[in-house]
């Protein structure tokens, strides 16, 4: 009895299957990739993608490499990654994913944007971001990814501070030492900041609740130094 019943849902799926594999060989002996499209991208030019990817076109889907197209798009300047998908009338498509900068490093005469993961990223003049500057680190993009503590330090307060929208207008140089770890200057007026080497974000949210309630009664001109690197307490020198 249990046989009998479970026959035709056998064969139900049987033909399901070779119906599949049917039209897929279909698919690839008779649809052609004629046409290229990228979507995901703001900062990388489609020209520049579309050279990187050099599809070969007019052959069929199971002809192209897609390991090998991903893998030159994925050397593009700010591409993090690329995941393909082949359209049923041919047509590949390509989403791409783009490091975001986080901050301008910059080190005697070079300069590089970098992104949160330390992947050092080109300037180009047609592509500009208003960023905090970064002190003290390499700032040549033929040097290796930035993986030093000082940098998970100040890539971390980054990350941190780009969720207030107060806060990163309010920051304009970054840099790290031992004794007073994260270090910044206020966009106005160049007052020191210090955040210390942890809980980024309550020191954060420290620093906009003291400049609402104190700096804007007193002014900041008032301020020399402002130490955030106690959770409860802002400690501050005037002069």
């Amino acid at each position: 009895m249990k046989k009998s019943k479970l026959l035709p849902w056998a064969t139900a799926i049987m033909l399901v299957v070779g119906v599949a594999v049917l039209a897929a060989v279909y698919w690839n002996r008779n649809v052609t990739v004629d046409e290229l499209s990228f979507s995901g991208n703001v900062i990388t030019e489609i020209e520049v993608l579309t050279e990187a990817a050099n599809v070969e076109f007019g052959v069929h889907p199971d002809s192209l490499d897609l390991s090998v197209i991903i893998e030159r798009i994925e050397k593009v300047d700010y591409v993090k990654s690329a995941t393909p998908y082949i359209e049923p009338n041919g047509d590949l498509n390509i989403e791409i994913t783009e490091r975001t900068p986080v901050a301008l490093l910059i080190k005697d005469e070079k300069r590089a944007y970098v992104d949160a993961e330390g992947v050092k990223l080109p300037i180009f003049e047609n592509k500009t971001f208003n960023l905090p500057l970064v002190y003290g680190f390499d700032a040549s993009t033929d040097s290796d990814t930035l993986k030093s503590e000082a940098f998970k330090q100040i890539s971390t307060f980054l990350t941190e501070a780009k969720q207030n929208k107060f806060v990163w207008l309010t920051i304009s140089e970054v840099a790290y030492n031992k004794e007073e770890g994260v270090v910044a200057l206020s966009q106005e007026n160049g007052v020191k900041l210090l955040f210390g080497s942890n809980d980024f974000r309550i020191k954060l949210e420290n620093w906009e609740a003291f400049y609402t309630e104190v700096i804007r009664v007193k002014g900041i001109q008032t301020m020399q130094q402002v130490d955030l690197r106690f959770t409860n307490q802002v400690v501050t020198r005037e002069g």
